[in-house]
């Protein structure tokens, strides 16, 4: 099958939708299938795989946006298509095509769909309202027209997939008519997984000072991930775990003020912040840590939540969103309700309660994670691709 995908976001910008489209674009490519991307980032390249496979990534012109519309991120924005992009689509010649955003890389998705006469599947992967307050549009007349904006789009394709039934529903509420299907997002869970010895994890554990009770958090490190919250819970549970650190990784526009807060809140030399890390250095930091935390309301189906639990970490998250999906309270994680950091405070002296419950709990987050592998999620997208193709009653 040749697969052609379009996405506003790719490596090696760092986000979740980036690194969803190029997890699938691995795994399809290593099941076999011919995969063409077409984004904004970098030059036009061919990604090695496995072997002797490979995906291709075609450039789409773009312009920069300023800084200020989205601090911390390095934003480009995809110009329609013109007639070299739509010459290079046509040479591909796909059987589908699969758009991972509704922003203008998402408007060639469509105009190839009508060009070529090919079924395009969306794939919506974020709750927008909750990151208005950046581009300065939250207000009410922003969210409707957000969530306008959003189903109009999605409802040009044949199908439509979210990672989350939180969002599906949410979708299907704002008046999306499209066939809707809950597909998950992929994880590497094969690069993922727990560290093999309690010796390498106390190396780790020395090398990142992390403590004898050490959480950790990793993404964006922004407004909409309530992080402050999730700092004044642990401040609250170092009362009873003095010797708890709380490690967060990742950047973005409110780091000094977190560290500000943590300073305020007096608990300045428990917090580590590491900043950006990739791969080993990532996987590392995870294994430096006992749990992982996020207060975080805004999440659809958080990549990252998924591979600290593929590295056999139990969660300690709020009720919010798609975070019951991923995280089973008492089985592999406990949940708080939004909004209360003294409620999650205690989750944390609670997952930290008995030894035993939290390596049972965090082999359950490894089970969890597994079933979101790349190649596990590949085969169902493939299934809805053919589904697709050979029954437009499917669509």
């Amino acid at each position: 099958m040749k697969i052609a995908i379009w996405s506003d976001t790719f490596p090696p910008q760092v986000n979740g939708v980036a690194s969803v489209a190029r997890d699938l674009a691995d795994a399809l490519t290593e099941l076999g299938h011919d995969v063409a991307i077409f984004t904004v980032i970098g030059e036009d390249r061919a990604e090695k795989q496995t072997g002797d496979k490979t995906f291709t990534v075609h450039k789409i012109p773009s312009f920069s946006m300023p800084k200020s519309i989205y601090p911390g991120e390095g934003l480009s924005v995809a110009l329609l298509p013109g007639p070299g992009t739509i010459r290079t689509l046509k040479e591909f010649k796909p059987d589908i095509i699969h758009a991972h955003t509704p922003f203008l890389a998402g408007w060639g998705a469509v105009m190839g769909k009508t060009i070529l006469n090919v079924p395009l599947v969306g794939t919506h992967h974020t709750f927008f309202d909750d990151y208005l307050k950046h581009v300065k549009l939250d207000y009410p007349w922003g969210r409707k027209f957000s969530w306008q904006y959003t189903v109009t789009y999605y409802n040009r394709a044949d199908a439509v997939t979210s990672p989350s039934r939180a969002l599906g529903s949410a979708l299907i509420e704002h008046g999306l008519t499209s066939p809707m299907h809950i597909i998950p997002n992929p994880a590497d869970t094969d690069f993922f997984v727990p560290v093999q010895s309690a010796s390498l994890k106390k190396d780790l554990k020395e090398q990142f000072g992390t403590g004898e009770h050490a959480i950790v958090y990793m993404g964006r490190v922004s407004y909409e991930k309530s992080i402050d919250q999730a700092l004044e819970a642990f401040c609250i549970a170092l009362k009873e775990m003095p010797n708890a650190t709380f490690m967060i990784v990742g950047d973005g526009p409110e780091r000094k003020k977190l560290e500000g807060l943590a300073r305020e809140l007096g608990i300045g030399k428990k917090i580590i912040f590491t900043g950006m890390l990739h791969g080993e250095k990532l996987r590392n930091a995870l294994w430096a840590n006992d749990a992982f935390i996020t207060a975080s309301q805004s999440e659809n189906m958080p990549i990252s939540i998924i591979e600290a639990m593929a590295c056999g970490l139990p969660v300690v998250a709020v009720h919010a969103r798609g975070i019951p999906d991923i995280v089973h309270h008492n089985e592999n994680g406990l949940l708080a309700p939004p909004g209360e950091p003294k409620l999650l405070a205690r989750a944390i002296v609670e997952i930290f309660s008995s030894p035993e419950s939290l390596r049972k709990k965090g082999n359950a987050s490894r089970k969890l994670a597994e079933q979101y592998s790349k190649k596990n999620i590949a085969r169902s997208m493939v299934a809805l691709y053919e589904a697709i193709i050979k029954s437009p009653s499917q669509r």
